[in-house]
């Protein structure tokens, strides 16, 4: 995709507008700045969800946010009017709960993530380890690297099979510390990351620090990939395409407000894409990103674009 021929889905012609409205059956979206944003729906968007769904639109939502409880995610949706199943509602807790069925895990995984996170593991049977929670003696070296040394070396507890990142605000240097002595003593241990975010937009004037960078420290230090099991992991389109049974993957929609985590995604499993500048990216970064494999097909002020788009096909 070139940037010259990306368009604002409203500016598409009359014919172009209805081709594109018969060009898929089903829409995956994301969910933060794109259904919600941190102060609240973004408006417009029951309306436009309810308009798809009454034109025979099946909807998913695929998130990278694993932060919420399942009936947390249900409550935002009925309150706009939407019931999806907990089927059609993804993010990295469940897709590592299912990953970690998938291959018989039985070891203890070391989690790097929110309690919600941990809930999910936990509540699936898995045995989760995390912290340290205690304050750990600032010493001056070498007495420190001695300290550090004992501390790590004495926590053995049970093998671990799996270190799982994902976003916790509490994470530190000592977790990190950690996670690298579970991966060195076990050559086997797996290294899995659930949101790959460096930035997590909270709203267009506020924005945090994301799990990416952490991650990536953890890849170059211990020297192993992780297995991204959010957005925009092989591991999770793998999923996706299974579990939402896609044999014509063009027929789908994937929008999201994110060119790597989510336009990427959409490239990744062949979806048509739209980007809305109603979250983490503006006009102006669409129109200077680099790699085209994280541009969309079209653009969109938000998803109340679609009201307008149903109301201009239906005047002619």
């Amino acid at each position: 995709m070139e940037k010259g021929t990306i368009r604002h889905l409203l500016e598409l012609s009359l014919e172009e507008k209805r081709a594109f409205l018969k060009s898929f059956d089903m829409i995956m979206s994301d969910c933060d700045g794109v259904v919600w944003n941190f102060t609240g729906p973004i408006p417009g968007v029951d309306k436009a969800l309810q308009l798809l769904k009454d034109n025979g639109k099946r909807l998913a939502f695929i998130s990278n946010n694993g932060m919420r409880t399942m009936a947390e995610y249900m409550d935002k949706f009925n309150k706009l009017g939407i019931e999806p199943e907990e089927h059609d509602i993804v993010h990295p807790a469940l897709t590592t709960v299912k990953y970690l069925k998938s291959i018989n895990m039985q070891d203890a995984v070391y989690c790097i993530a929110t309690e919600v996170f941990k809930d999910y593991l936990r509540d699936a049977g898995f045995v989760v380890l995390d912290g340290p929670n205690e304050h750990i003696a600032d010493e001056r070296v070498p007495n420190g690297v001695r300290i550090f040394s004992e501390y790590f070396s004495q926590h053995e507890g049970p093998k671990v099979g799996a270190v799982v990142v994902d976003i916790d605000v509490n994470i530190s240097l000592a977790h990190m510390m950690k996670a690298k002595c579970y991966m060195h003593r076990n050559r086997n241990c797996l290294l899995i990351a659930g949101a790959t975010d460096h930035i997590i937009p909270l709203d267009s004037s506020m924005d945090v620090i994301g799990p990416g960078y952490f991650i990536e420290i953890l890849e170059r230090t211990c020297g192993r990939k992780a297995l991204v099991l959010g957005k925009p992991g092989q591991a999770l389109s793998e999923f996706i395409l299974e579990q939402f049974h896609v044999t014509q993957p063009e027929r789908t929609l994937f929008i999201g407000d994110m060119l790597p985590q989510d336009m990427g995604f959409g490239t990744r499993c062949g979806f048509q894409k739209i980007l809305m500048l109603s979250g983490g990216t503006t006009k102006e970064m669409l129109m200077t990103h680099t790699k085209p494999e994280e541009l969309p097909n079209y653009y969109a002020d938000s998803f109340a674009d679609f009201i307008q788009l149903y109301n201009d096909v239906a005047k002619k």
